[in-house]
């Protein structure tokens, strides 16, 4: 059975659970209403005519206005003995009886129950009679028959409409479930991420449950390139080396014969080693923290002191002619990993080498701004076009431009790993960059409260 089966069944059982219990109310309100009126009635038309009696020069007189009978109400007099003395009751048994006065009871002639009222009217110090009513309880019944009937036709009509518009209101609804299994079957069978699930702009839950699967997918489909273009870009690194590795093996074991020459090829061997080992050693530091598998030790540093250490251990290079200058706030601390920290700024400083122009200038700058602390890296070197910004985030990406410039200086993993350093931080970065102009580096941290 379907959920909108199952939504439509519970709400139809309930309207009937409902429509019969607001039947019944109707009903015993009605009867108990009908009731009360038939009595009031009843009551009131024995009292009218109480007026209407008198005893005059010993005779006894009932007026013109005397009413025997009005809307199934009948209406007679009798002595104080019991005899009838003027009216006809519908049956005999109506006739019999005590009388007692100002009480209304049920009493049955035959099959027919009836309500009859008595009362005792004096006319004289001497003279009484007794004034019956009497009505047929079923009298009070023909209102509630009425709407007995109506009740009969109008529930199930209700009771339809509602189960109705209640299945049309349950598939709309859950029509985005439907859109989801369609949508994830079409991936399974066509393998297609791109696919997307077609949202309106109701913004119930299931419509938020359907954003939220696209938003699922979107990463499925942003993870699924990242890994394909890492599968590409780690086998084209590694195959640069591997071939050059090979290749100087091969050459080495045809043609040297000199020592001296074998040395050397011993030694460019030996280099695409260590940059193979470095690509790898990268890529596990890289993995364990994008994966949060390796424990990390968050402790109170001098972020001050560690940048300026920092800065002065990576401006004694001195590449390409370029200076190191730092603007650093004293006594900025903060909740961090030293090492961490400490490798997000050599990553970025060593890119600003890279990239720089020659005789250049870097500036690292670390200050206090409202509630952050903002570290900057700064240089005036070749800069990254506004399309390519979003890409250098990614593992292995490098601006084509800077290939050329910087070819076998980075593996483009640097980049990659400060973003995933500052967002271990609880911190955010921020790049701005103009070609021909240079590049800034910017990183947001909390300070503590």
């Amino acid at each position: 059975m379907t959920i909108k089966l199952k939504i439509t069944l519970w709400f139809t059982i309930f309207m009937i659970i409902l429509s019969a219990v607001i039947f019944a109310f109707i009903a015993f309100y009605s009867s108990s209403t009908s009731v009360h009126e038939l009595r009031g009635k009843l009551m009131g038309l024995v009292e009218k005519n109480t007026k209407e009696i008198e005893y005059d020069d010993g005779e006894l007189e009932i007026d013109d206005d005397f009413v025997s009978y009005k809307n199934g109400i009948f209406c007679f007099v009798f002595s104080e003995e019991g005899e009838r003395i003027s009216g006809a009751a519908p049956a005999a048994a109506l006739e019999k009886g005590p009388f007692q006065d100002g009480v209304i009871r049920s009493v049955r002639a035959g099959a027919e129950p009836y309500l009859i009222y008595d009362r005792l009217v004096p006319l004289s110090k001497r003279k009484r009679v007794w004034l019956r009513g009497a009505v047929p309880e079923r009298g009070g019944a023909v209102d509630t028959a009425a709407i007995y009937r109506a009740a009969l036709i109008a529930v199930p009509l209700l009771i339809v409409l509602a189960a109705t518009s209640g299945y049309l209101i349950a598939g709309r609804s859950l029509r985005p479930i439907k859109e989801i299994g369609r949508t994830a079957e079409g991936i399974r069978e066509s393998g297609d991420l791109s696919r997307r699930i077609r949202v309106d702009s109701s913004g119930d839950e299931l419509h938020r449950l359907a954003e939220i699967f696209n938003g699922m997918f979107d990463r499925l489909e942003t993870n699924f390139e990242a890994q394909r273009h890492f599968t590409a870009d780690a086998s084209h690194e590694l195959r640069t080396p591997v071939s050059t590795i090979l290749a100087q093996c091969e050459y080495a074991l045809e043609n040297v014969s000199e020592r001296e020459e074998l040395y050397q090829l011993i030694g460019a061997i030996q280099e695409q080693g260590y940059r193979i080992s470095h690509l790898i050693d990268s890529l596990l530091s890289f993995t364990r923290m994008e994966q949060r598998t390796e424990s990390y030790t968050f402790e109170d540093i001098d972020l001050s002191a560690l940048v300026l250490t920092v800065c002065r251990e990576q401006g004694s290079s001195s590449e390409k002619g370029i200076t190191l200058s730092e603007a650093v706030e004293p006594g900025i601390r903060m909740e961090a990993d030293g090492a961490l920290m400490a490798r997000l700024l050599e990553n970025l400083i060593r890119n600003a080498y890279r990239y720089g122009r020659e005789k250049g200038r870097i500036t690292v700058a670390l200050e206090k701004d409202g509630g952050k602390i903002r570290l900057s890296v700064a240089d005036d070197g070749i800069g990254i076009a506004a399309e390519e910004l979003p890409k250098i985030w990614n593992r292995f990406y490098r601006v084509e431009r800077s290939r050329s410039s910087a070819m076998g200086k980075g593996l483009g993993l640097g980049l990659a790993m400060v973003k995933q350093i500052v967002e271990l931080h609880g911190g955010r970065i921020e790049v701005k960059s103009e070609p021909q102009w240079g590049t800034v580096f910017t990183v947001f941290f909390a300070t503590a409260p």
